[in-house]
């Protein structure tokens, strides 16, 4: 095995990817298209996070209007600090970093091309890992201008706040958009189509999040998908395929996203793209060709970056022949960043066998927030945890937990023999298997 290795992108996927490998002992090249950090840490994951900081902050304080340039200037502090100590990680492991973009010329040889096509850089029979990340999905009608119809990755400039505001999709960047614009004063309507919010999550909670959200202010309707968005001088009209129309001031749309496979070239590679836009990987992210490896959003499953960080630091071992366990996507915490938070881990297809209120744990009192319920499910015969779901005030946190339990092999009796601090919402997992173990 190759003791250097190239990993394309300089997302969350492929800085651990390159970190993991450089510990390891190989020497790493990793190409991002801008500086490292991703779409994630420029343009989506990150300014998201701080607009709904932000938006937290003014609703439990009860602040009436925010500044946006206050929060777009803390953006760009929060940026340049977190991408700084991403590139100063990578730099003390001897990671070299070129910026450009990569390309494959063929299964064995790989160029890296600066902004004008020319070619700064070439690789040849090397290893690689693929963490080229997503795209958003927008049908022409849809397509945000920048200024009126926006999308996640335009926060990082919007610098006035609209008086109202038409958000479209109900996946998990639907759910936080629905709930900042609303936190922030903004008179929000929220178009959810046939499939319900949050439709991969356990029924029930997504219609939970909706009705709290509705009791924040929401405006929720639709139940059609948005046919056509009418751009008229003052409003913007989103018409459903039903026929039914809904205007305000801007929109925001967040439909979904796709794996940004497009300028790799991979066909010259050997490696075809199927009909769904996936390509097929194993457990430890290797394609048809052994020595390419694919990672995080680009391998088209769940969208997160814990998820795409578990396959970076898998995909790295395994190709540097160390012994590693394989990729198990239950293992993977799905969050969902509003008030009430939700998340979800693991198979949650099942019947619910054990559900508890927040308010069974006497740290929800002590929270301006407390309401909420955890769900948990387990195999009747032998008390195996499967999953859980959970919506409420630190929601991905409580089901840390869980996830060690699941990863361990732990049962209702492992867990209800814990008692975890006290007062805290830890305890509502722990709490949970006390009602249903033996």
């Amino acid at each position: 095995m190759s003791k250097e290795i190239l990993v394309i992108g300089g997302g969350p996927a492929g800085i651990e990817a390159a970190r993991e490998a450089a510990k390891v002992g190989l020497r790493v090249t990793l190409v991002s298209a801008g500086p490292v950090g991703g779409r994630a840490g420029w343009h989506s994951l990150l300014p998201s996070k701080v607009w709904l900081a932000a938006a937290e902050e003014a609703r439990q304080g009860g602040v009436a209007s925010v500044a946006p340039g206050a929060i777009l200037d803390r953006l760009g502090q929060v940026k340049q600090a977190w991408n700084k100590a991403q590139q100063a990680s990578l730099d003390q492991l001897g990671v070299k970093v070129k910026q450009g973009t990569a390309v494959f010329n063929n299964a064995g040889e790989v160029q890296v091309l600066d902004g004008d096509g020319k070619v700064i850089e070439q690789f040849s029979g090397l290893p690689v890992i693929v963490a080229g990340g997503s795209v958003p999905v927008f049908p022409p009608a849809l397509k945000p201008d920048g200024r009126r119809v926006i999308a996640p990755r335009l926060l990082s400039r919007l610098a006035k706040l609209p008086r109202s505001i038409l958000v479209i999709g109900a996946g998990a960047t639907g759910c936080e958009a629905a709930f900042l614009f609303n936190a922030l004063g903004v008179s929000v309507t929220w178009i959810v189509d046939q499939y319900g919010i949050l439709p991969r999550f356990a029924p029930g909670i997504g219609d939970a999040l909706g009705e709290a959200l509705a009791d924040q202010g929401v405006a929720i309707v639709g139940g059609e998908m948005v046919a056509d968005l009418q751009r008229g001088e003052e409003e913007i009209t989103a018409v459903l395929h039903g026929g039914q129309s809904y205007s305000a001031e801007m929109a925001f749309v967040a439909i979904g996203r796709k794996p940004d496979l497009g300028s790799l070239n991979l066909g010259a590679a050997g490696i075809e793209v199927g009909k769904d836009g996936r390509i097929a990987v194993d457990e430890y992210g290797r394609t048809r060709n052994p020595l390419i490896y694919l990672i995080g959003d680009a391998d088209g499953g769940v969208m997160t970056a814990n998820k795409a960080q578990a396959q970076g630091r898998i995909a790295a071992r395994h190709l540097a022949g160390m012994e590693t366990a394989p990729f198990e996507a239950n293992l993977v915490i799905q969050p969902v960043y509003t008030e009430p938070q939700v998340a979800q881990v693991g198979d949650v297809s099942g019947e619910v066998k054990l559900r508890v209120p927040f308010a069974q744990s006497l740290k929800s009192y002590l929270l301006p927030e407390g309401q909420g319920f955890l769900q948990l499910y387990y195999d009747e015969e032998d008390l195996s945890i499967l999953g859980a779901t959970a919506i409420g005030p630190h929601a991905a946190d409580v089901l840390s937990s869980v996830l060690v339990a699941m990863k361990l092999g732990g049962t209702l009796d492992d867990l209800a023999q814990l008692y975890a601090a006290y007062p805290s919402l830890s305890e509502l997992v722990f709490s949970a298997a006390r009602e249903g173990g033996r």
